[in-house]
């Protein structure tokens, strides 16, 4: 299950004759790929692609959890607890959970209703089966900024999700609370939860007077003397090359120390970039996988025809390779950019260099994992 639930997999099971009705609305409107789990007892009056269970539900429970982006269960509340009790560890990895009632009057958002999407499920069905939605999230009720949604947002990483729920807390109880935004990232309107008591302020410094606090970006800052939750929107390019067989955790600790020598976050990386000699480097393709960072790479006659001027170029690089430099160009090229925040660095068999999203990139040749870390 992905921590960032896109909603395109969507699972609903139905245990009655009536809960059949409201499970076919759902089909028919949902915008996702949805697939229906009916009770076997109604073989007959269900649509034959369906997928039959043998009436117990706590089995088929035990079969889908985790298949799905998220479950809509068409039965009593009660029912759904019982079932999925055994299988809830956390909202970071737990599907969205919502049941309705078997005439489709109410959707309730259960569980993981931010971030395994059941909050933004029960509105979309409310919509358009015209249902009732139910939403008992605190932000959302109180209309609030709630960090793991901007996270959400953002496509960011979270350096630590242990803060959340003092932070959280804090949020829903109004009690003042201090957002740093990087100059940058454009996080949205934040300024328009200042009746809840959050307030944006331009230097982190600000952040010790308040009583929790929300920073978002992708530098690395003193930490407050308060309850903080950092969110790192995946703004960062890593350009890499290295000498074949290098191994993974070479790779993996000189990307980490460069990044920290320089003040940027990990968490940050939105992908790796290389030359195509490298791309089936395992190593390198170790490390992407782990961080679940697309790995891009270029040919040599793409680098040598559409590559910025950068500063390292090198004669000797391309008597070897083919072109005059590999993390400093591919870097810049992956993020669109004409400058770099750290130029090149050799460290041992891995030379690493980092630039910044800033632009439109440049169409890589290949791409040999998506953002979820599956081959390309």
């Amino acid at each position: 299950m992905s921590l960032w639930s896109r909603l395109d997999d969507i699972g609903v099971i139905t245990l009655t004759r009536q809960g059949i009705d409201v499970a076919a609305r759902l089909e028919a409107s949902l915008p996702s790929r949805v697939t229906v789990y009916v009770s076997d007892k109604y073989d007959a009056q269900a649509p034959s692609h369906w997928s039959r269970f043998p009436r117990r539900i706590h089995p088929l429970v035990d079969e889908i959890w985790g298949r799905h982006d998220a479950l809509v269960f068409v039965m009593a509340a009660g029912i759904v607890v019982r079932a999925i009790a055994p299988h809830v560890q956390s909202k970071l990895h737990d599907p969205g959970v919502l049941v309705m009632d078997i005439r489709g009057r109410f959707a309730v958002a259960l569980c993981s209703g931010h971030l395994g999407g059941a909050n933004e499920l029960c509105r979309i069905i409310a919509d358009r089966t015209g249902a009732t939605a139910v939403v008992t999230t605190g932000t959302d009720v109180n209309d609030t900024l709630a960090p793991d949604m901007l996270a959400k947002q953002l496509g960011a990483r979270v350096d630590d999700w242990t803060p959340l729920k003092t932070v959280s807390g804090a949020l829903v109880d109004g009690r003042p609370v201090g957002v740093h935004v990087d100059p940058g990232i454009d996080a949205g309107d934040l300024a328009r939860f200042a009746s809840k008591g959050v307030t944006v302020v331009d230097s982190p410094d600000e952040l010790a007077r308040f009583e929790a606090a929300v920073v978002v970006g992708p530098r690395l800052l003193p930490t407050p003397p308060i309850p903080t939750i950092w969110l790192r929107p995946p703004v960062l390019v890593v350009g890499i090359g290295c000498n074949r067989g290098t191994s993974d955790q070479e790779i993996d600790e000189v990307i980490g120390s460069v990044l920290a020598e320089h003040g940027w976050a990990v968490g940050s990386v939105a992908r790796l970039a290389t030359i195509e000699r490298k791309a089936d480097e395992e190593g390198l393709l170790t490390v992407a996988r782990r961080h679940r960072w697309p790995l891009w790479w270029y040919r040599t006659d793409q680098v040598n025809r559409d590559a910025p001027p950068f500063p390292g170029r090198s004669e000797v690089v391309f008597r070897y390779v083919g072109v005059y430099g590999v993390s400093e160009p591919t870097a810049m090229m992956a993020a669109g950019a004409t400058s770099l925040l750290v130029p090149k660095q050799k460290r041992g068999n891995v030379t690493v260099s980092v630039a910044r999203i800033a632009d439109d990139p440049v169409e890589p040749a290949g791409i040999c994992f998506d953002a979820d870390g599956a081959a390309g």
